[in-house]
């Protein structure tokens, strides 16, 4: 742009403003590739079964790079565990460039696990080791290491599974706090090389119960807290839909797919809440409120376009005070 000349006569600033602001209308190019990268990470953070092949391979080369301290059958992955990756330092030679840039991105944007809840089903298929709601549990203890050695236990479900013994026991069948039970589920265990199943049973009841209670699959307080629509209700949105009419606001805010909807970008680590979010329920909500009709839109130019621009808004009534357009 500048011919031989090195240095902008004019800020990138401003090179990148509209043309009616007094810019150029060029593209900003820093973040076209901030954008580039988080779409990379989100595709690396999609944990459903469609998680791309190039993700998988990342993990293991990620996974080099934790700290030495830890234990290298328990790692899984940084973002699901409660170990960083490393963005400078010797460890970072392990990963290539293009992992590096978004490791880096990923900090730049504070991204995190923080939903406002999740299901049950959810939780459980978070790692069971270096948990990231829960204080740290030494995992060279004898029950730690069997667990993850001789048991294979990778998730938090299959930490719920060695426990159900204590969690529900069953009278057919009764544990016995003892190394040398002879329940159904210690002689599995036993046949699996595990000399103590009582003292894993116990370890993996342990850890569950220490988990806070927004991701323990176990916390009884998981229905819907006053946040979701009755089956009936749901069942006229989908009608109301169909036909264009009148769709009442469903305030549910669960994840219930996969992990990649918990992944959020420009979080504050400090303020992700440990509780499920809950709706309080006040005694007078049980009166039959009057019909509040709101309506909703948005709208965007040169859709598709480097320069698209969106809006949305919400209107209420003429002249209402509540009116908001973004």
């Amino acid at each position: 742009m500048w011919d031989d000349n090195s240095s902008p006569r004019i800020a990138n600033e401003t090179l990148t403003k509209p043309i009616t602001m007094g810019g150029l209308d060029l593209l900003d190019l820093e973040a076209r590739n901030d954008a580039i990268n988080i779409m990379w990470l989100k595709a690396y953070l999609n944990f459903a079964p469609t998680r791309p092949e190039w993700a998988l391979i990342t993990d293991l080369i990620v996974e080099k790079s934790a700290p030495e301290c830890m234990v290298k059958k328990a790692i899984i992955n940084p973002f699901l565990q409660r170990w960083s990756a490393p963005t400078r330092g010797i460890n970072t030679t392990i990963m290539n460039k293009d992992i590096q840039r978004m490791m880096k991105t990923a900090r730049k944007f504070s991204t995190n696990l923080a939903a406002i809840q999740m299901t049950p089903q959810l939780s459980a298929q978070l790692p069971a080791w270096y948990h990231l709601s829960t204080e740290p549990r030494a995992l060279n203890t004898n029950a730690a290491k069997c667990l993850i050695e001789k048991h294979h236990t990778c998730s938090v479900a299959e930490l719920i599974k060695s426990s159900m013994r204590l969690r529900t026991p069953n009278p057919d069948d009764p544990h016995r706090n003892s190394a040398y039970c002879q329940c159904s589920p210690c002689q599995a265990d036993r046949s699996h090389n595990c000399l103590d199943p009582n003292a894993c049973t116990k370890e993996a009841k342990k850890r569950i119960d220490l988990i806070l209670p927004k991701l323990n699959p176990t916390y009884q307080g998981h229905q819907h807290r006053n946040l979701s629509l009755t089956k009936t209700r749901k069942e006229c949105n989908i009608t109301a839909r169909a036909t264009n009419d009148t769709i009442l606001f469903d305030p549910a805010i669960t994840c219930k797919k996969n992990l990649a909807e918990c992944f959020r970008i420009f979080t504050d680590p400090n303020k992700i809440a440990n509780e499920p979010a809950s709706h309080h329920q006040d005694p007078r909500m049980l009166q039959r409120h009057t019909t509040q009709t709101i309506f909703t839109n948005g709208a965007c130019f040169n859709n598709g376009k480097l320069n698209a621009q969106s809006s949305s808004g919400i209107w209420f009534g003429p002249a209402d005070e509540r009116n908001k357009a973004i």
